[in-house]
């Protein structure tokens, strides 16, 4: 029998796979713009606020789950930066993405 946790876990990777595989294709390029915008804010917010470092946010498993979802990532995301409000640092974005 599985525990509360095991089924709470195994659902939500459902719909996890489930907005992946069958709602973000349906968005609009405009939308996926919104949506990487809203994610990477966030991110780098928290991970600011938590550990000082906003490019913590990024890695190479993050940059290749992001390419893996969207083939147009790398043009999504420059939008996404024209967008974000703030100066991005482009070198240490490549940076984390490599390594």
């Amino acid at each position: 029998m599985k525990s509360d946790f095991e089924k709470f876990t195994e659902e939500r990777q459902i719909r996890f796979n489930a907005f992946w595989t069958e709602e973000y294709p349906k968005l609009s390029r405009e939308e996926k713009v919104k949506y990487w915008l809203a994610s990477t804010h966030k991110g780098m917010r928290t991970q600011g606020e938590a550990f000082n470092d906003e490019y913590s946010e990024f890695s190479k498993g993050w940059y290749e789950h992001a390419i893996s979802v969207e083939p147009d990532f790398d043009e999504i995301f420059k939008e996404v930066v024209s967008n974000i409000g703030f100066e991005f640092d482009w070198k240490e974005y490549s940076k984390r993405i490599q390594s």
